[in-house]
């Protein structure tokens, strides 16, 4: 699915470089800011993709794409349980509504990456990287 996003940099609008600013996609749920999509008609693809996919839409809104809580990473142990690992900037913007959707499916984890925040532009998302080889048996 191909869209353009935006969010406010600076009180400027610029362009979102990487989907991990304003969408995270879990197994069972995905957290979104489709208000970061300013095409009507883009905004509606993406959002008939997720419902399609049957995973749970969580709508964030731009003040939380601000405090990076588009930029989330679920992580699995090895008995498949699900983390949903994230800054303590972005859990704390999140509503109790939206912290309880995610808890259904999965346990978070913040930690403060202020400084990784504040001088690298990115936050936990940015800090991992998945490995999709298959399981080694023991």
């Amino acid at each position: 699915v191909l869209f353009t996003s935006h969010h406010r940099q600076n009180q400027k609008k610029v362009l979102i470089y990487h989907t991990n600013v304003m969408l995270c996609i879990a197994r069972d749920f995905s957290v979104v800011c489709l208000k970061c999509i300013t095409d009507p008609a883009e905004r509606k693809v993406v959002k008939e993709s997720l419902k399609r996919s049957k995973k749970i839409i969580i709508e964030l809104n731009l003040e939380q794409v601000d405090h990076f809580a588009g930029n989330m990473l679920e992580a699995q142990n090895e008995n498949n349980e699900s983390f949903l690992i994230m800054s303590t900037r972005a859990y704390h913007s999140l509503t109790t509504k939206q912290v309880a959707q995610i808890e259904q499916y999965s346990r978070i984890i913040h930690s403060p990456l202020t400084t990784i925040e504040n001088y690298g532009g990115g936050s936990a998302r940015c800090m991992l990287a998945e490995i999709f080889l298959p399981r080694q048996e023991k």
